[in-house]
C-alpha cells in the first residue's frame, strides 16, 4: 500500500459504511482469488480496494493473510492492528481482534496479544473461547492467578467439558506449583482428548516434579512412540536424562546427522559437560548461539536496563532515602535471595524450604511489579522520583500499601509455623532501594560463585535472560558487571542486612553454611538428618526448580578451570570485565 493510504493515512478521511459497501463485491472477489491460491491476482485486487478505502475490512483481511504468508512481519502487523482497531458491531470486533491475538500468540508474542485478547473478551464476555485465549496470554506472561481465573471461566461457559481448556488449566496450576491438582486435571483432560500432545508432555513434567520419574519417562516414551517426530517431546525426554546424569543417553537421542534446533544443541553441550569433554561442549553451545544470532537476530541489548540503572543510582542514595517513611512490620519476614543466574540461589531456596519456618516464594509476584502501581499512588509522577511524595501528608502510608500488595499473593504460603518466605526474583538486585522502604530489616542473602563458572554455566542454558544476556560470553560478562556494579552502589549507600554466601562453600558443607544463614536471619538452626540430600518433604505449592532437586554435590564448583586448561582462549574476550570482580570477590587469581 502507498504510504499515503497506510502509515500516513488519516482515518478521519476514510470512507463511511455506504461507500465501503460499494467495494464489498471487489473485496469478496479478492477473497475468492486468495482461496483459489491465485495470490498475485488477489494481492493486486486487495491493494486496489484499499487504495480507495484503507478501512475495507474484507480486503484488509486478504492482504494480511498474504503478507503473513510472505513473512513480511511489519506489514502483517500493521494490517492486523488496523483491522483489529476498526469500529463495528461486537461480532466484527471480536473476530478481528481474536484473529490478530491468535496470530501474535502463534509467534509467542504473548505480551503484545493481551490488549487484543481483552477486546475480544469485552465484545463477547460470555464466550468460552474469549476467556480461554485470555487465560493463555496471562499464563504465558506470568500472571498465573489471572490466567487461572479465565481458564476456569472458560471451562464453566463451555457447553461440554473441553479437554484443551482443562489441559491448559493444568499447565497453569503446574506453573503455580500446585502439582497434585495439576496432575488430576491432566488425567481428566487427557481422558477427554487423548490426542493432546502438549498435554501429554505437561503430564510427564508434573509426574517428574512429583518424584515419579520412572512413570514420567514411560509417559514420554509412549508419546514418542505415537509422535516420533515431535521435537518438544524428544527434548523433554532428553531433559529427564540430563537431570539424572545420563549424558550418553542424551547424545544417543540427539542424532548429529539430523538438523537440530538451539535447545537441542544446548542439551548436547550440557551432556558433554557431564562427560567432562570441554571442546565438544563448547562446539555444541557455540553452534546453538550462532543459529540464534544469525537466524533469530539474537543480540545483547542493554540500553534500556542501563538507563534504568542510571536513574536508580541517581535516586537511591543514603541522603535521599533516609528521610522517607518506611513500612511497618509485615505479616511475615521475606528473605531475599540474590544471585546471578546459576549462582545457586535455587539450591539455597530448596534447602531452606525443608525447614518448617520457611516457605519458598521463588519468583512469585516480584517487587518489580509494584513499580507499575507507584505512579498512580503518588501523583502520576515517574518512578523512582515519585517516592519523594511519601514525605507529604497521607502519602506516608504508601509504603505500607505497597507492602500489603507484595504480601497478598503470598498469603497461601504463610501456613502455620512459617515465619520466613524466600523471594528469589532475579530483578531484586535492581530494586534493593525499594525493598529497603518496604522491609528495612529484611535479610538479604547473596549467593556468590566464581564469575568464570557463572558465564560458562549460563552459556549452556536454554534460558532467556533480560537484555538478551544469553547471547554469548561477552554479553554474559557485561550483564554480570552491571549487576555487580548495582549491588556495589546499594551496599555503599544503604544499610542492608547483607550476608554473602559462596556457592563453593555451600556445596562443600551445606549444613554448616545453612546454619550460618539461619544464625544471621535469627531462625532456629536445628537441621534434620540427611539435610544435604535435599529430598525432605516440602508442602505444595512448589517452585518449578524443585522438580530438579538432587543431593548437594560439588561437581560443578570450579568447572571453568578444566575449560580454561583445555581451551586457553575461551575466556579471553571476558577477562578484562571479569578479572577485577574475581579479585574483589576474593576468588583466586585466574589461571593465565
Amino acid at each position: 500500500m502507498r504510504a499515503l493510504r497506510c502509515c500516513q493515512s488519516d482515518s478521519a478521511e476514510w470512507p463511511g459504511e455506504a461507500a465501503l459497501a460499494l467495494l464489498t463485491p471487489k473485496a469478496e472477489e479478492a477473497t475468492k482469488l486468495f482461496n483459489e491460491k491465485k495470490y498475485e491476482e488477489a494481492e493486486a485486487l486487495a491493494l486496489a480496494v484499499l487504495d480507495a478505502a484503507p478501512n475495507q475490512r474484507i480486503a484488509l483481511r486478504v492482504l494480511f493473510e498474504i503478507r503473513n504468508a510472505q513473512k513480511r512481519g511489519k506489514a502483517a502487523d500493521a494490517l492486523g492492528a488496523r483491522l483489529a482497531g476498526l469500529p463495528g458491531n461486537a461480532g466484527q470486533r471480536a473476530q478481528a481482534n481474536g484473529h490478530y491475538a491468535q496470530y501474535l500468540i502463534g509467534q509467542a508474542r504473548y505480551e503484545a496479544a493481551i490488549p487484543f485478547a481483552a477486546e475480544v473478551l469485552k465484545a463477547t464476555p460470555r464466550a468460552a473461547q474469549a476467556h480461554h485465549v485470555m487465560g493463555v496470554v496471562f499464563t504465558e506472561t506470568g500472571a498465573l492467578e489471572a490466567g487461572e481465573r479465565h481458564y476456569r471461566k472458560a471451562a464453566a461457559l463451555s457447553p461440554v467439558e473441553d479437554g484443551m481448556v482443562l489441559g491448559n488449566l493444568a499447565w497453569n496450576l503446574k506453573q503455580q506449583g500446585r502439582l497434585t491438582e495439576s496432575l488430576a486435571l491432566y488425567e481428566q483432560a487427557l481422558a477427554l482428548r487423548p490426542d493432546n500432545m502438549r498435554g501429554t508432555g505437561g503430564k510427564a513434567q508434573v509426574l517428574f516434579a512429583l518424584g515419579a520419574r520412572g512413570e514420567a519417562e514411560a509417559v514420554l516414551d509412549g508419546a514418542l512412540a505415537r509422535w516420533p517426530e515431535d521435537k518438544m517431546l524428544r527434548l523433554l525426554r532428553v531433559m529427564a536424562d540430563l537431570a539424572q546424569d545420563r549424558p550418553q543417553a542424551v547424545l544417543d537421542r540427539l542424532n548429529p546427522a539430523e538438523p537440530m534446533v538451539p535447545p537441542e544443541l544446548l542439551a548436547r553441550g550440557r551432556a558433554y559437560m557431564q562427560l567432562g569433554q570441554p571442546q565438544e561442549a563448547i562446539n555444541a553451545i557455540a553452534a546453538a548461539r550462532n543459529i540464534q544470532r544469525e537466524r533469530g537476530g539474537l543480540s545483547f541489548q542493554p540500553e534500556a536496563l542501563q538507563a534504568q540503572i542510571a536513574r536508580d543510582k541517581a535516586y537511591f542514595t543514603g541522603d535521599r532515602l533516609r528521610p522517607l517513611p518506611k513500612a511497618g512490620p509485615g505479616a511475615f519476614m521475606p528473605v531475599f535471595l540474590l544471585g546471578f543466574p546459576r549462582a545457586g540461589s535455587s539450591l539455597l531456596e530448596q534447602l531452606l524450604a525443608q525447614l518448617p519456618q520457611f516457605a519458598a516464594g521463588d519468583e512469585l509476584a516480584p517487587i518489580s511489579r509494584l513499580i507499575d502501581a507507584i505512579p498512580g499512588m503518588l501523583g502520576n509522577q515517574p518512578y523512582p522520583e515519585a517516592l519523594d511524595n511519601v514525605l507529604v501528608g497521607d502519602a506516608a502510608q504508601v509504603p505500607d500499601r505497597l507492602r500489603a500488595l507484595y504480601e497478598a499473593p503470598r498469603g497461601a504460603l504463610a501456613r502455620p509455623g512459617v515465619r520466613f518466605i524466600t523471594d528469589r526474583a532475579p530483578g531484586n538486585v535492581w530494586h534493593l532501594g525499594l525493598i529497603k522502604l518496604l522491609y528495612p530489616e529484611a535479610p538479604i542473602i547473596h549467593v556468590l560463585r566464581h564469575p568464570y563458572d557463572l558465564v560458562l554455566a549460563n552459556a549452556a542454558q536454554d534460558r532467556r535472560l533480560e537484555t538478551n544476556a544469553h547471547a554469548g560470553l561477552p554479553a554474559l560478562a557485561r550483564y554480570f558487571d552491571m549487576q555487580a556494579q548495582m549491588l556495589k552502589h546499594y551496599r555503599g549507600e544503604l544499610t542492608l542486612r547483607y550476608l554473602p554466601v559462596r556457592y563453593e562453600e555451600l556445596v562443600r558443607d551445606p549444613d554448616g553454611e545453612v546454619r550460618k544463614i539461619l544464625d544471621f536471619i535469627g531462625a532456629e538452626s536445628d537441621l534434620p538428618g540427611g539435610f544435604g540430600l535435599n529430598n525432605g518433604a516440602v508442602p505444595e505449592p512448589w517452585p518449578a526448580h524443585f522438580a530438579l532437586r538432587r543431593p548437594v554435590h560439588p561437581n560443578a564448583a570450579g568447572r571453568y578451570q578444566a575449560y580454561q586448561q583445555a581451551l586457553p582462549k575461551l575466556f579471553s574476550e571476558v577477562a578484562a570485565i571479569l578479572d577485577p570482580w574475581v579479585r574483589e570477590l576474593g576468588y583466586e587469581e585466574p589461571t593465565p
